[in-house]
């Protein structure tokens, strides 16, 4: 039972992380999202090719730059941002383990960044890459994976939110698990919509600025309390 207790202790921190959304405006010292990313740096890679590249952001005006150009609104609440990227000279296409290898060093990032007092969150509501690449001067074999939100908190504790689904229903030993327990098929975007977002994504940084992003901001993205 002490073993027990020992145990859970070490694992608190996977309970306690939170994606958060609303910072204080204080700036992140550059030293403590090094400290950060250094831990995100230990996470597994494809054939431990260790590939991730990161890009702090904290000029305000690049980070407007970016929520004009059709990145998440959340972006401009963050005083500091991280813009993880990877190879994308993989040769396992089928099952990208160039994202695989990043989303791992960002979860270690989120971690890192729960056990240092800070919020951080996972956005992949981004512009297209070749905006990205201009604006960050990223090589052409990287590719922008995702931004990831870093500051301090601004409110108290983040309540817990609760499992979907308990460990029954998701785990399936040797076989996928039982049929009834699946969640419902998700709803693909329609032809209509795929061209909308295509425009969307084409159109000047000034139309969407001016003309669509409140608008697009309003009406499709979803707002949390934290």
């Amino acid at each position: 039972m002490d073993n027990d207790k020992e145990i859970r202790e070490r694992l608190r921190i996977l309970l306690e992380r939170r994606s958060i959304r609303k910072f204080r405006p204080d700036p992140v010292p550059l030293s403590l999202a090094r400290a950060v990313i250094g831990y995100a740096t230990h996470a597994p890679s494809a054939t431990n090719t260790q590939g991730w590249r990161f890009i702090v952001v904290t000029d305000p005006d690049l980070i407007r730059k970016v929520v004009d150009a059709g990145g998440s609104a959340l972006m401009a609440e963050a005083p500091c941002g991280i813009l993880v990227t990877y190879p994308n000279t993989t040769r396992n296409r089928y099952y990208q383990d160039d994202f695989q290898s990043a989303a791992a060093a960002i979860q270690n990032l989120l971690l890192a960044a729960h056990a240092f007092g800070m919020g951080a969150c996972w956005i992949c509501t981004l512009p297209p890459r070749p905006f990205l690449r201009r604006a960050f001067r990223i090589p052409p074999h990287y590719s922008p994976i995702a931004y990831v939100l870093l500051g301090f908190p601004r409110g108290g504790p983040v309540r817990e939110v609760a499992r979907r689904h308990p460990l029954d229903e998701i785990i399936g030993e040797n076989i996928f698990p039982p049929r009834g327990a699946a969640p419902a098929r998700p709803r693909f975007l329609t032809w209509g919509e795929r061209i909308l977002i295509r425009i969307y994504s084409s159109l000047p940084v000034g139309i969407k600025k001016r003309y669509l992003n409140r608008f697009v901001d309003r009406k499709f993205v979803k707002k949390f309390e934290n």
